[in-house]
């Protein structure tokens, strides 16, 4: 599988990586020896490139297949919401302690709204600066839906590796065209900036068309690697033909793309606290009677929603 260096860190990804949102309890909740076996098929298959998040709750799945793995160690990225340099420090050390990991690759400032959210986290990336000067961590980034953010971080000199929204219907872009992220995001390149897709099958709204989609953004030229959200085999089997520019069976890609998912909140447990509406950026959730009401047009199952209820209610099913 093609490998690409990711902009000036030095680190090699393969252009395809495996993202554990979608096995994680906020969205498929895969125990973790599903979750596991399902990473591992991943790099037995030659991705070697892994996304995970603190928020995620997916670093057991991570630790066990790591620890089954016999080959070379991959590329481990992870990310964390945190504001303060304590929230911080604790962020990248249960990564350590629950990946069984000595460094993490590459670690983020997790989905930044905007500038004033990038300046109130300046605590938290200063512990992230000097982490990566004491090799805990080796690269430092951010990731945001949020075209003119995206646009914003590959400016700054403090940021290496930038996560964005990128998919080849413009899905879940905030603020900006389609057109305008690819330009921000060569800028960024010329820049120097190492860059990974998410949502590249936008959340799952592009499943019916994948292969094309994936091949879209891969042959964009302006990503270093898209990572997609696997939770089976044959998921794995898919994108891995894709990334190796294999003929795909239409209706083996079919059977891949499976029933539709979408949002779902538990009527029965919500407290309706507006929480959730306040959390999700893509503007998908409106004030309700008895609960919030799901634009199901505008979301695109990135699962933010699901941490912030104090009920949990929230899942994508």
């Amino acid at each position: 599988m093609q490998k690409n260096t990711l902009g000036k860190t030095g680190i090699e990804i393969t252009h395809l990586g495996i993202g554990t949102l979608t096995m994680s309890p906020m969205q498929r909740g895969l125990n973790v020896e599903d979750g596991a076996a399902v990473i591992l098929h991943a790099l037995q298959s030659g991705i070697n490139f892994i996304d995970t998040a603190q928020m995620y709750g997916s670093y057991p799945q991570v630790e066990a297949a790591l620890r089954q793995w016999r080959g070379a160690r991959p590329v481990v990225a992870s990310k964390s919401a945190a504001r303060t340099r304590e929230a911080m420090k604790a962020a990248v050390e249960e990564f350590l302690q629950q990946t069984g990991l000595d460094f993490a690759d590459v670690f983020l400032l997790h989905a930044v709204r905007d500038e004033q959210d990038f300046a109130g986290r300046s605590e938290a990336l200063a512990f992230l600066l000097e982490a990566r000067d004491r090799g805990i961590i080796k690269a430092v980034g951010a990731s945001s839906h949020s075209a003119l953010t995206i646009d914003m971080l590959g400016r700054n000199e403090s940021i290496e590796v930038l996560h964005p929204m990128y998919n080849r219907d413009g899905i879940g872009i905030l603020d900006a065209s389609l057109a305008d992220m690819t330009s921000f995001l060569q800028r960024a390149r010329s820049n120097g900036k190492g860059i990974y897709a998410m949502k590249p099958l936008g959340g799952g709204q592009l499943r019916n068309d994948a292969v094309a989609s994936l091949r879209w953004v891969l042959a964009s030229g302006v990503v270093d690697s898209a990572v997609v959200g696997m939770t089976s085999v044959d998921e794995v089997n898919l994108n891995v033909k894709v990334a190796r520019n294999q003929e795909v069976d239409i209706d083996f890609a079919r059977k891949v793309a499976g029933q539709p998912r979408k949002l779902f909140i538990n009527t029965m447990v919500c407290i309706n606290c507006g929480a959730c509406i306040k959390t999700c950026q893509q503007s998908a959730l409106k004030p309700g009677d008895k609960s919030p009401q799901i634009d199901h047009r505008l979301c695109v199952l990135c699962g933010y929603c699901a941490p912030v209820c104090p009920r949990f209610a929230i899942r994508i099913i």
